[in-house]
């Protein structure tokens, strides 16, 4: 009896003892953790800061000006008289916004469609080993490395009425008989900035998808081949599915960076002839800078801000949807 009472109290010791350590060692525990979050605080502030004074604070005063009465004599105060959406309301009745609206769909319909199928049949034949694949694998990067500004210059000159290259080529090849003024019709002005575009935006897509072609396994493509399927069954079956996230996010990039497109325009047409080749984007600099009108500069900026926002968020969708299938 004496010894179970003995060992009884030992344990109580032993129990109290280990108590007392972690009671002891809970202050160095809240510690240790305060300062792990302190320095993990210290890590993110930079990052705040920086996503704060160049994003958050410069999208604040965009949203401002669109809703004031904002010229050019409103600089020297800073703000102007509060207009609520009259900017907005004013731009979408405005027929020039309806063209530049109308004008930027199709520029990014046409662009991000063409470019993605030249592009994936350029990555395709990049794909395979051939005698040119290496070299055309960094001749193809000139157009993408090249600014938009030296890209709508080269084109004004291939587009020239007189003496462009353009005219030249169809002109000795007995498909035209007069000159073609690309730059001075309206519609004709469209499709030049569209082929401008296409040509600087082959490269980005070419890349991307050659990068995903990498890294299908070449078994599902001998396997499939040995199945019997052919090069388009392959393609459909096994090329495309695997490549569905590389796709996706080159279509959604591609929206975003060929409706935001405004160097080739200002250089190539200026938005002209007679407003007909506006895109929103230029039609939103040409109201702030050439009429000093920033606050409708900007409501028109802000609404292809909204549709770039809107493709992101389809994009996240998607993204999700895939994930959420793929883990299915």
């Amino acid at each position: 009896m004496a010894i179970v009472t003995g060992t009884a109290q030992t344990r109580s010791t032993e129990f109290d003892a280990t108590k007392h350590r972690t009671r002891a060692s809970r202050p160095h525990a809240n510690r240790q953790r305060v300062r792990q979050q302190l320095v993990f605080l210290a890590f993110l502030l930079p990052s705040l800061l920086y996503v704060a004074l160049f994003f958050a604070y410069p999208l604040y005063q965009d949203i401002s000006i669109s809703f004031e009465n904002y010229g050019f004599a409103a600089l020297a105060a800073g703000h102007g008289p509060y207009v609520g959406f009259s900017n907005y309301s004013a731009m979408l009745r405005d027929g020039t916004t309806i063209l530049a609206i109308v004008n930027t769909l199709i520029f990014t319909v046409a662009s991000v469609v063409l470019q993605f199928a030249i592009g994936f049949a350029m990555a395709m034949y990049l794909n395979r080993r051939s005698l040119f694949s290496g070299m055309l694998r960094r001749l193809i990067l000139i157009p993408w490395v090249m600014p938009l500004v030296i890209t709508g210059t080269i084109f004004s000159l291939i587009f020239q009425t007189t003496n462009g290259l353009a005219n030249g080529i169809l002109q000795g090849a007995g498909l035209i008989h007069t000159p073609i003024g690309w730059l001075t019709s309206g519609d004709l002005a469209v499709a030049s900035i569209i082929i401008a575009n296409i040509w600087a935006g082959v490269p980005f897509n070419a890349v991307l998808l050659y990068s995903g072609l990498q890294d299908i396994p070449a078994e599902q493509l001998e396997a499939a081949e040995v199945d019997g399927a052919g090069a388009w069954q392959r393609f459909r079956s096994v090329t495309v599915p695997s490549m569905r996230p590389v796709i996706l996010i080159v279509l959604m990039l591609g929206i975003v960076y060929t409706a935001k497109v405004f160097d080739i325009v200002i250089v190539l047409t200026n938005g002209g002839p007679a407003n007909e080749s506006q895109l929103m984007s230029s039609w939103a600099y040409t109201q702030a800078f050439g009429q000093f009108n920033f606050g409708a500069g900007t409501a028109v900026g802000n609404m292809l801000l909204v549709f770039c926002f809107l493709v992101g968020l389809l994009y996240l969708w998607m993204s999700k949807g895939e994930a959420t299938g793929g883990a299915r």
